[in-house]
This record gives C-alpha cells, sequence and structure tokens, in this order.
C-alpha cells in the first residue's frame, strides 16, 4: 500500500515540473494598460523570492528551503526545492512593476509600454 500511494503522490508532483524545477501555480489575468500576476506561494518569505525581467520576460525564483531531511516521511508533499516561472510579456514599462506579498499570494503589476502615435504625413515633391 505504501509504495502504491507514494508512487501516485509522485506522479501527481512530476505533473507540475517546469524545465527541471517545480513549479506553482500562477494567474496572468490582463488589466486595463497591462497585466496582473498572481502567483500561489504559501510558506514563501518575500525575502526568499527573486523577480527579474530582462528582454520582456518575467521571471520569478524562489530560494532553496534547505529543510532537515533526517526524517522519515511516509509521505512528503510540501516543496524545499528552489521553483522558478517564466512568462513573456514583450514590450513592458520596465520601471512601472509593482509586486505585493500577502497571504501566500504574490501580486505582481506590469504595465504595457504606450505606444507612440506612428503615423507621419508625408509631402509629395
Amino acid at each position: 500500500m505504501r509504495n502504491d500511494l507514494y508512487d501516485l503522490v509522485c506522479g501527481f508532483n512530476n505533473m507540475f515540473y517546469d524545465r527541471g524545477y517545480k513549479t506553482f501555480p500562477i494567474d496572468v489575468l490582463e488589466v486595463e494598460n497591462g497585466y496582473e500576476v498572481i502567483c500561489e506561494m504559501p510558506g514563501v518569505k518575500k525575502e526568499d523570492i527573486d523577480l527579474s525581467l530582462e528582454d520582456g520576460i518575467l521571471t520569478i525564483k524562489t530560494k532553496n528551503q534547505n529543510k532537515p531531511n533526517d526524517k522519515k516521511y511516509l509521505i512528503h508533499e510540501r516543496n524545499n526545492m528552489r521553483l522558478e516561472r517564466s512568462v513573456n510579456f514583450g514590450d513592458i514599462e520596465v520601471d512601472d512593476i509593482k509586486a505585493k506579498m500577502e497571504d501566500g499570494l504574490l501580486n505582481i503589476n506590469i504595465k504595457l509600454k504606450v505606444k507612440e502615435n506612428t503615423k507621419k504625413d508625408i509631402t509629395i515633391e
């Protein structure tokens, strides 16, 4: 029974792997003038989260939660590995990103760059 349950839990956990890291659930909402990203991160402290933006790609990483591994688990579902997710937003306002951690949810607000009017009147010679 224990091996069957363990295999079932491991198989379920493997559904959440992304690029070799366990992931966490996120929602990306389209809001006026941008996006809102909501990450479910229970038990993660805000100082253990690294947010970065490069070439329009938002990357969210958590540090490895090194917990003593001297216990014999029957079921071990809570994560203590490093977590990572990346989302490509394209052309966004780099200087206007806000993030807030509250009640295990990380909320990130991203604004789109305001596109300038590219219309140009051309005179005919």
